[in-house]
């Protein structure tokens, strides 16, 4: 009986080896199926991640602007500022970034664009996305800087009385 026990051993030993050599091998095509999927899936959710990041970066960028616009900075120390805000996080240094302000006699404002960081993979396909950010400030229609001074109230005074 143990005479007949050993070939069937030896028979079901081999079996098994067989069936761990198939199951590494569907494994191995398994994840050569699968894995650019899942490359693909993280860049993507890695670029997602870039992007909200820069747009919540732009958007700050645009309130500080603003700050430096109404404590009376020019366009140029505004394109600065927003320069050097965006510069304090590393992924940020050296994007193309376009700070405009347009000002009208009752509103100001300030739009900020600027190129989004790109994972490599998805450089390859062409066109970089950029964030855009705007914020507008109304102006007082009344306020007392519009009034004209008193000298020019003097002037208009006289000329209605007749002193000029």
């Amino acid at each position: 009986m143990a005479r007949l026990l050993v070939p069937v051993k030896d028979m079901v030993g081999k079996v098994w080896a067989a069936s761990k050599d198939r199951e590494l091998g569907q494994a191995l095509v398994e994840l050569v199926l699968i894995a650019p999927i899942l490359l693909i899936m993280m860049c993507g959710v890695l670029q997602l991640a870039l992007f909200c990041h820069a747009n919540l970066l732009v958007h700050m960028a645009v309130r500080q602007a603003a700050e430096v616009y109404l404590q009376g900075g020019s366009q140029q120390v505004i394109r600065d500022e927003v320069s050097r805000f965006l510069d304090q996080y590393p992924f940020m240094v050296g994007r193309n970034v376009a700070v405009r302000l347009h000002t009208s006699p009752l509103m100001a404002t300030i739009a900020v664009e600027c190129e989004v960081p790109v994972v490599p993979p998805i450089r390859m396909l062409g066109q970089r996305p950029t964030v855009k950010a705007s914020m507008s400030m109304g102006r007082e229609i009344f306020s007392l800087s519009r009034l004209p001074s008193l000298e020019i109230l003097d002037v208009f005074r006289k000329l209605l009385r007749g002193d000029v």
